[in-house]
Order: structure tokens, then sequence, then C-alpha cells
């Protein structure tokens, strides 16, 4: 059986590590940019609460270090394709004017070795900038049903469907309070992750008096962090879309979460 080629190898192995980081990848494919196509190493992608992210990753099995050069080629891939960020993988290192070249970019040189001791933390910190966006974009369109003429933005209001929190906010304009509560609670909850801040505060959005949820890795907090980022969306959507009527707002909360809270409430 004949041996895999070196650089073919190389490939396989850096297909594998993305792939147990949650990323669909592709080896070997063709991709049509802006100007041109490009065929790519190693693709990978991952959908984040509705938001998709593509990673294209060079692997370089060369013997002497990657020049600035072929970095800047890659770089011109990255940016026709539209990529969110460009990885290239080299045993061999990069020459100086390579590292000069990324820096404050969108590119990464590293090693194969380097990516698995330092990288599993950073794509959990991209994805909680994802999350992030997606928690200031919603937010922003929940502050927006302020701007609707006085008829809609009433039917809107009477269609809203979701956490009050607090008894007195029940129904009518001001009950929307409990739901953006509870977003700026999640955002600041992704950037103490960050910051390296365990255990995190999960506030569920059927928060119970006193109640405090702490999760302790990224796993746990992208989680749940998700799926009530997608409840605030179904929440949103049912506020906005005339001929609704009120609904118990936890029918729409994905099955998996409320399994979850429950479990640990011991319900």
């Amino acid at each position: 059986m004949p041996r895999t080629p070196e650089w073919q190898q190389y490939q396989q192995d850096v297909s594998s590590f993305l792939s147990e980081l949650g990323f669909d990848t592709r080896v070997d494919e063709p991709i049509e940019g802006a100007r041109a196509q490009h065929d790519i190493d190693v693709t990978a992608r991952m959908s984040i609460a509705g938001v998709n992210i593509l990673w294209l990753a060079e692997c370089k099995a060369w013997e002497r270090r990657i020049p600035k050069e072929r970095i800047l080629t890659i770089q011109g891939i990255v940016d026709d394709i539209g990529a969110d960020r460009g990885l290239v993988f080299s045993e061999s290192g990069f020459q100086a004017g390579a590292i000069r070249a990324t820096q404050n970019t969108n590119i990464t040189l590293t090693s194969l070795e380097d990516f698995r001791l330092n990288f599993r933390d950073e794509v959990s910190a991209t994805k909680a900038r994802v999350l992030d966006g997606r928690i200031a974009r919603l937010m922003k369109a929940f502050e927006a049903v302020w701007d609707l003429a006085d008829p809609e933005r009433q039917a809107a209001f009477s269609r809203y469907s979701g956490p009050s929190g607090f008894d007195f906010l029940k129904g009518g304009p001001h009950a929307m309070a409990g739901v953006m509560a509870r977003l700026n609670q999640m955002r600041e909850s992704l950037e103490n992750a960050r910051f390296d801040r365990w255990p995190v505060a999960y506030f569920p959005l059927d928060l119970v008096d006193g109640e405090r949820f702490d999760a302790t890795d990224w796993e746990g907090l992208l989680f749940v962090a998700e799926k009530s980022i997608v409840t605030c969306d179904r929440i949103y959507d049912h506020m906005m879309t005339p001929g609704e009527s009120p609904v118990d707002w936890k029918t729409l909360q994905p099955p998996e979460l409320t399994s979850l809270l429950s479990g640990i409430r011991g319900q």
C-alpha cells in the first residue's frame, strides 16, 4: 500500500484537529472568490446562532521557513473569498518579514502543535464574539419597536410573549425590560468568560428570585447562551408577526434548554 505523501498527511492532521474543535472541514476544496477560484488546503466552517464562520487553512509541509511573499498571497486569497480568518501551518517556521506582515490582520501563523495547545480557547472566544454580536443586534431590534408608529407599536406590545423580569411589569410596553435584562446579562457573562473569570454566572430567562447558575467551562456557557438567544429571537419574531396571539414564551424555548434547566432545578 503506497504511503501517504507528507504534505497530504499534514492537511489531514490539520483537518482532523479543526473537526475536533467543532468545525465542518473539507480538504482541497475549490472556492470561488470575487476575482478568481482558489484551491484551499483545508476549509473550516461553523454556524453559531445563525451566523456562518469560514476559516481557510494553508498547510505548508516545507523544510524551509515560509517567506513573506507566500503569506501575502494567502492574505489576498482570504480577502478575495471574504473568509473570517486565514491560518497558515508550518513546522519549519516563518521568516521575519512574514511574521511582520500578519500583525494586526486576520492571518495566523502557527504550527500544528502550537495550534493544539493554544487555540481551543481561541475558538471558544470566537464563538463568544459572534454570540455577543448577535445579542447586540437583537437588542437593537427590540429597542426599535419604540420607533414604530403608535398603532403598530401597541399591536407589537400586545403580542409580546416573553419574560417580564418583574411582576409589576407584566404586560404592556415595559414587559420587554425582562428580555432586555437577560440579554444584557448574557453579554456580561460572555465577556467575563473571554477574560477567563470563571465560574461565569448564567441567568435563565425564567429567573426565580435569588437563583443563580454558574457555568464552569466554555462548552456549557456557549450552549445555554446560544439556546437562550434562539429563544429571544423567537420571542421577537412572535411579537412582530401580525395576527399572532400571546403564548407561553417557554414553548418558544428549545426543548434541550428546557430539559437542562429542569434537570438542574430537580424538577
